[in-house]
C-alpha cells in the first residue's frame, strides 16, 4: 500500500488533532517582551506580522529584516508541514507524517536561533535585551524593568509537535489493524450450474432427475467436508 489511489482513506484523529493545534499556535504571538514601571508597554509578535523597528534607530532595519525573513521562513515550514500531517492523517502513509514532523520540529528551532541571533548582536528599541528569554530591571530609571521571551503561539506549537508524536505511534497502530482485517475471499458463482449426464453426456435441466435423452438416473453431487 504505496499509492494514494489505494490506500484505505481512514482518518487519524490524534495526527490531525496536531495540525488543528499547529495552525492555532500559527496565529498567536512567538515572541514579545513586556515594559513594566512608571510606563507599561506590551509588544507581541506572531510569524505572520514580525516586528517592524525604526529604520532611523541605529541596527533597527537590520533587526527587521531578520526578523521578517526568520519569520516567513517559519511560516513556510509552518504551513507545508502541517499540509503533509492532514494528507498523512487522511492516507495512514507514515512518510508524510514523518516529513510533517520533522519540518514542524525544525520551524520553533529556526525561529529560537534567529531571535537568539537578533538580541544578542543588536539593541531593540526601547531598551536593549540580551538572549530570547530574560528579565531586567532599567537601573536608569528606578522601578523600570523589562521583560521578554516566548509566547504562547511558541509553545502551543510545540504542543502540537508532542502530539503529532502521539499521531505517528497511533499511525502504526491503524496501519496494523488494516493489514489485520484484509482477507483473501473465494469469490463465489450465484448463478446456475451446468450439470450434465454421468452417463452420456448429455446437458441436464437443473430440474431434472434423468436425462431425457438415455433415461439415466441423475447422480447428486456429494459433499466435501
Amino acid at each position: 500500500m504505496d499509492s494514494l489511489s489505494i490506500i484505505p482513506w481512514r482518518i487519524n484523529p490524534v495526527s490531525i488533532l496536531a495540525a488543528a493545534i499547529a495552525l492555532v499556535g500559527a496565529f498567536l504571538p512567538w515572541w514579545g517582551f513586556d515594559v513594566s514601571g512608571i510606563i507599561n508597554q506590551v509588544h507581541r509578535w506572531t510569524i505572520w506580522n514580525p516586528p517592524r523597528f525604526n529604520t532611523q534607530v541605529p541596527g533597527g532595519a537590520t533587526v527587521s529584516w531578520n526578523f521578517t525573513i526568520s519569520s516567513v521562513s517559519v511560516l513556510v515550514l509552518v504551513l507545508v508541514a502541517t499540509a503533509l500531517v492532514v494528507v498523512g492523517s487522511l492516507t495512514l502513509l507514515r512518510r508524510y507524517l514523518l516529513g510533517g514532523l520533522v519540518l514542524s520540529a525544525l520551524a520553533p528551532v529556526v525561529y529560537a536561533v534567529a531571535v537568539n541571533y537578533v538580541t544578542m548582536n543588536y539593541c531593540l528599541s526601547p531598551f536593549c535585551v540580551s538572549g530570547p528569554v530574560g528579565v531586567e530591571s532599567v537601573s536608569r530609571v528606578a522601578g523600570l524593568s523589562v521583560a521578554w521571551g516566548f509566547q504562547s503561539g511558541f509553545y502551543i506549537f510545540l504542543a502540537a509537535v508532542v502530539v503529532l508524536v502521539a499521531g505517528l505511534i497511533v499511525n502504526s497502530r491503524l496501519e496494523g489493524s488494516i493489514v489485520k482485517s484484509v482477507t483473501t475471499r473465494t469469490p463465489i458463482s450465484t448463478g446456475p450450474m451446468t450439470v450434465s449426464c454421468s452417463h452420456c453426456g448429455s446437458i441436464l435441466r437443473p430440474q431434472s432427475k434423468f436425462c431425457p435423452n438415455c433415461g439415466q438416473a441423475r447422480t447428486m453431487p456429494t459433499s466435501t467436508q
